[in-house]
């Protein structure tokens, strides 16, 4: 262990410490209120406005238009609408990515309760108008009857307050040794909180000898709370076990001989393998000048100020900070005293006298001829002489408004110039039309000064891994804790100890072991991207809709409208097994659920097939019946035609009664018979066809009288045919 400090020497190192930090930033906390003074819009200096208001002949103008707040303003706000994430990343074997996760939203959840943006606001708008700005991070009890604690971070309302070690050579001042932060305290709260200490019993506020001038006054005590970090030098060696594996011990804390199986690890000469190591441990203790009030030892390796700087420079080893309106501040004094001296050049024009000879205003009106518009004005012809006189007449002289009109522009330009905000980034109309244009002209301004939002993001990055770093030793108890999801989603999870969730999986999410990293996550929150996603898959599902059938509940889950959730739900119902499982039902669950939906989608396939056989069924039938119908007509009008032909041959062979007609008739009836013998080839054919199409091929053809040909005997009960004569 490092060798403790008495408290005369932590006093005496942190009074010293204190006068060395005034010495070196001095000219910066100087320079850095008046940044702030004109930010505020006191820009005037303070002989120059005193001699202005005090003048015997009449007050001289002292205007002020503050045109610093637009580019304060703009780079506050873009701050604003792009705010930064911390994510936790595992980095040794010994950690794990869900415990990462586990930690990941526990800073979320710090960062909420604390009002984090707020902080981080506060910061930047310290920075840029003053050049630096501060946080803290603190603990705190969870509530009463209990030890448990919880992390905060904290504003730091006053940047001036804070005192960093200025040997520190970090951007964000992460190296550095020592800081201080002073409060001043009041009498009565003094003795409230501290009781009957050094300071109370000598009486110092009665008038006393005061030991320390510059804490200690009639009304207020300063109370510091100085951080400081003792480093302890120790040896790290390399113990070998039995199974070859290799780890790393501290010598101080292993016994003289090392017990049976183990030994020193070697390097390839033969040296035991060892190095130099160093443990940070820091300290606080608040102090009043003369005493130190108490001691406290804090459980992280950096002092819990964070530090926020401007644009920072270093010349030959000094440090220079710089905020956004340091060198604007000239151009805004001339724009001042022009504007002041166009509104005196117009008031004193107003005012022109009128010249004439004495003797002349005898009228009293005369006196407030500038002021009073007299409806006319007397004077007297003659002067004291008795001579005559011309009338009075007016010294009018055009006022230089247009000069100073022309210089009050040119510093208006120079802020902007020194700024680096211009019109167009500050809203005013230019030359651009098309949108991609205007936001590229108006984020130029953005773009010129992000050194300054970079600063403040590495601010956040250092609070990110304070934080990391003390969340496994304040939360170091078995417990349960709330988490926040990116989407701001809360959520009680166990940490330090093993549970089992729903689906009956053992889980154990241990902040004690491992070691995590944190980065920083910048760009659109998550209200923006949710924005822009919501937009996207509306196009994505207008133009294919065939995605809502396996990403529906995707779609809906990013809909921002009171009820989709629970569209989503039911989407996800309707998926395929496997498709919708989200890791949350237990695998029994699941595999009932697949059951369930496999049966279903088997009855309806079933009933589906029974539905199409059916149709298939009744159309056939239908077909069937329209070709029987077909038939029966083609068939009657064969039999009509048939029969036909026979009255006709009958008729025929009646009159067949004379020798001079059988020529006549034979030749009919020739004709006759080729007609049915085309009619009952063409019918023959038809029926082939028809039976070749409903009976299988192999039935033979039935004896008998086929349709469409005569039958053999008579025909429809008439008498027998006769037999042809012989000619």
């Amino acid at each position: 262990m490092p060798k403790r400090q008495s408290d005369k020497d932590i006093l005496a190192t942190a009074k010293a410490r204190y006068q060395l930090a005034q010495d070196a930033e001095s000219e910066i906390r100087r320079e850095a209120l008046i940044d702030l003074e004109f930010a505020a819009g006191k820009q005037w200096d303070t002989e120059d406005e005193r001699a202005r208001r005090a003048m015997t002949t009449g007050r001289r103008p002292c205007l002020t238009f503050n045109k610093l707040t637009g580019p304060l303003n703009m780079l506050a706000n873009e701050a604003r609408m792009n705010p930064p994430s911390i994510e936790v990343l595992p980095v040794d074997s010994s950690s794990d990515p869900e415990t990462a996760k586990v930690l990941e939203g526990m800073i979320r959840h710090i960062q909420y309760v604390s009002k984090a943006p707020q902080v981080y606001e506060t910061m930047l708008e310290q920075s840029t108008k003053g050049g630096f700005g501060h946080s803290k991070v603190t603990t705190r009890y969870c509530g009463n009857k209990t030890f448990d604690q919880e992390l905060r971070i904290e504003r730091i309302i006053n940047p001036f307050a804070v005192f960093v070690d200025p040997f520190a050579k970090e951007a964000d001042k992460s190296d550095a040794m020592w800081a201080m932060e002073l409060e001043w305290v009041p009498r009565e709260d003094y003795k409230a909180e501290f009781g009957e200490t050094e300071l109370v019993q000598a009486s110092f506020f009665d008038g006393g000898s005061c030991p320390a001038p510059g804490w200690i006054t009639d009304e207020a005590v300063l109370v510091a709370r100085y951080w400081y970090i003792e480093v302890e030098a120790k040896t790290l060696v390399a113990i070998q076990w039995p199974d070859g594996k290799v780890t790393n011990e501290y010598a101080d804390e292993l016994p003289d001989e090392l017990p049976a199986g183990l030994q020193y690890a070697m390097d390839k000469d033969g040296e035991r393998i060892e190095r130099d190591d160093e443990i940070r441990h820091v300290k606080m203790c608040r102090i009043n000048g003369v005493e130190v009030l108490d001691k406290t030892d804090w459980q992280g390796q950096w002092i819990p100020i964070v530090t926020a700087l401007g644009e920072e420079m270093w010349i030959e080893d000094k440090r220079y900070v710089f905020s956004l309106i340091r060198f604007a501040r000239d151009p805004q004094r001339l724009y001042n005293f022009y504007r002041s001296s166009e509104a005196e050049t117009v008031m004193l024009g107003t005012k022109a006298p009128w010249v004439g000879v004495k003797g002349a205003f005898k009228d009293p009106r005369w006196q407030t001829a500038n002021t009073v518009p007299w409806a006319f004005l007397e004077y007297e012809p003659l002067d004291i002489a008795g001579n005559p006189v011309p009338m009075p007449q007016r010294n009018l002289a055009e006022p230089p408004i247009q000069a100073l009109s022309i210089g009050a522009a040119q510093a208006s330009d120079d802020i902007k110039a020194t700024t680096n905000i211009y019109d167009a980034s500050l809203g005013a109309r230019s030359n651009e039309t098309s949108g991609v244009a205007i936001r590229q002209r108006q984020s130029q301004g953005g773009l010129s000064n992000f050194h300054f939002i970079d600063n403040l993001n590495r601010a956040i990055l250092q609070c990110g891994a304070i934080l990391c770093d003390l969340i496994p030793k304040i939360y170091d108890t078995p417990r349960e804790v709330r988490i926040l999801g990116e989407d701001m989603q809360e959520e009680i999870v166990k940490v330090n100890q093993k549970w089992v969730d729903d689906r009956e999986q053992e889980h154990c999410y241990d902040l004690t072991s491992g070691k995590y990293d944190v980065r920083l996550k910048i760009g659109p929150n998550y209200l923006t991207d949710k924005e822009k996603t919501e937009a996207m898959v509306t196009e994505l599902a207008r133009a294919y809709p065939q995605v809502m059938q396996i990403a529906g509940d995707l779609i809906f889950e990013n809909l921002n409208f009171k009820g989709a959730d629970k569209i989503a739900e039911r989407l996800r119902k309707m998926l395929p097994p496997g498709m919708a499982d989200d890791g949350k039902a237990k695998p029994v669950e699941l595999l009932a659920q697949q059951n369930q939906q496999l049966s279903m989608q088997l009855d309806q396939a079933m009933t589906l097939a029974e539905k199409q056989q059916e149709q298939i069924r009744t159309a056939s039938i239908e077909a069937e019946s329209k070709e029987r119908i077909e038939f029966a007509k083609i068939a009657q009008a064969d039999r009509e035609a048939s029969l036909n032909a026979q009255v006709k041959i009958l008729e025929l062979n009646e009159k067949l009664t004379s020798a001079e007609n059988v020529a006549l008739l034979r030749a009919e009836m020739a004709q006759l018979q080729a007609q049915i013998s085309e009619m009952a080839s063409g019918r023959a054919a038809m029926d082939t066809a028809a039976s070749l199409e409903e009976q299988p091929p192999e039935m033979p053809m039935q004896p008998g009288p086929q349709p469409g040909m005569p039958p053999e005997g008579p025909p429809m009960g008439g008498p027998p045919a006769m037999e042809q004569p012989t000619l």
